[in-house]
This record gives structure tokens, C-alpha cells and sequence, in this order.
């Protein structure tokens, strides 16, 4: 009997994880967008066009970027060291050609997604403790500790990483290269712990949110991405 009731269990499939990202049910042009979501701009530049629309069958959300930035924020209270895997398609439809990759001058991909997090400030550098500080004071109380950046890049390959040019607290991670498929929808999926870990030294005190984006404002080019299907989810 203790053998037949085992082998129920393995053969049983398993129970998929609840996905703790909201659907965009709503968007621009028709409606605000479905709660959570919301805009995330950064003060005094030219914010990008943030669209809901059907493409291919879903609901998408599209950003055109016309020497712009923005992208669309879900807010997240996760505790960072747990096994979450964040996953999305993406598509964007050209390259941004006077892109640098960790450039200041060039700091702008097709298509991006932020991950947020929570670190204690004691973990942080004292030069970062109190750049973090005044920043929080002068424009943005909420800015995370750290982020996690995947890149859409015109230049690097699949792999390449360095942190940002602008700030060692963000690190950017190239998931798609010149060689992606340009107007094809492509699938992603992350172990964020194991990602936040290897940028930072250690799995993250929280996940604050995510945020799907493109940029341009460098540049001043001009670029149209979708984003599709985001979830994240608790590994087995």
C-alpha cells in the first residue's frame, strides 16, 4: 500500500503556482490602467506613449519611444528570498541604432524590464548609503536599493552584464542581441533570487516591483516594443 499511495503522489501533476502579476484588463486609449498598474516616469524627460492593444490574438501593451523614457510599474511586496521566477514575451519592431550599451551618452535599449528591490541600507556602500539617501529625499521616497535591469540591446551579446553608467546600484543584464528576431514575439523567464544574488551578493530583503519599459531619450531615436503574458510565480 505504501508503495501504491508513493507512486500516486509522483504521478500526480503539479499544482501551478499562483501568478501574482495583475493582468492589464484595461489601458490607454479606452480606459486608466487596471490596478495596479501605473505609470513610471522619470522626471524631466519626455515620457514614452504606453498603450494597451490587441496584437496576435492578447492584450499587450505596447511602448512607442520617441526620444522618450517610460514604462508601466506593478508594485510588489514579495519576500526576496524566496524562488521567484519572473516571465514575459516581448517583441519590438527595430533597433536603436546609436544605442551603447552602460553608456551615459548611449543608455537607451528597445525594450527593457526593471525588477525592484529591498536591501538594508547597512548592506549597501557608505558612497551608495548616502547618494540612495539624498535621492530619496529630493525626488523619489520609494527608490529601490537595488535593481535588476534585462536589456533588449543593439550591440551586446545574450550574457553580457555591467552595472549601469549612471549608478552602481543598477545592474544590467543583456537578454536579447542584434541577432534577435526583429516583429517576433520571444519568451523570457528568471530566477530572480539567483539573478539578484549574483549582481549583488545576496538575495534581496524584498521585491518591490516591475516595471516593463523602452528608452530612447539618449539617443532621440525612435522605437516601438510589446510587452505580453507577465508572471511571476513561486518555483517548486
Amino acid at each position: 500500500m505504501r508503495t501504491l499511495v508513493l507512486g500516486l503522489i509522483l504521478a500526480a501533476p503539479l499544482t501551478q503556482a499562483e501568478n501574482l502579476l495583475t493582468p492589464w484588463t484595461a489601458g490607454p486609449p479606452a480606459a486608466a490602467w487596471s490596478t495596479p498598474w501605473k505609470l513610471a516616469d522619470i522626471p524631466k524627460l519626455k515620457p514614452s506613449q504606453r498603450t494597451l492593444v490587441e496584437l496576435d490574438g492578447q492584450s499587450v501593451l505596447r511602448i512607442n519611444a520617441d526620444a522618450a523614457a517610460g514604462g508601466l510599474l506593478h508594485p510588489l511586496d514579495l519576500p526576496g528570498d524566496q524562488p521567484w521566477q519572473l516571465s514575459w514575451q516581448w517583441r519590438t519592431e527595430q533597433h536603436l541604432d546609436q544605442a551603447r550599451f552602460a553608456t551615459r551618452e548611449g543608455d537607451d535599449y528597445a525594450a527593457r524590464v526593471y525588477v525592484l528591490l529591498d536591501y538594508p541600507l547597512d548592506s549597501l556602500s557608505f558612497v551608495t548609503r548616502q547618494k540612495l539617501r539624498l535621492a530619496r529625499t529630493f525626488f523619489d521616497p520609494d527608490l529601490p536599493a537595488a535593481t535588476l535591469s534585462y536589456v533588449w540591446d543593439n550591440r551586446e551579446a545574450p550574457g553580457s552584464h555591467a552595472r549601469s553608467a549612471y549608478t552602481e546600484t543598477v545592474e544590467m543584464r543583456v537578454l536579447r542581441g542584434p541577432e534577435a528576431a526583429l516583429g517576433e514575439w520571444l519568451t523570457e523567464s528568471r530566477d530572480l533570487r539567483a539573478d539578484a544574488t549574483a549582481a549583488f551578493g545576496s538575495a534581496p530583503r524584498k521585491i518591490l516591483g516591475v516595471v516593463f519599459a523602452a528608452d530612447s531619450d539618449n539617443t532621440g531615436e525612435s522605437v516601438t516594443s510589446y510587452f505580453a503574458a507577465p508572471q511571476i510565480r513561486k518555483l517548486p
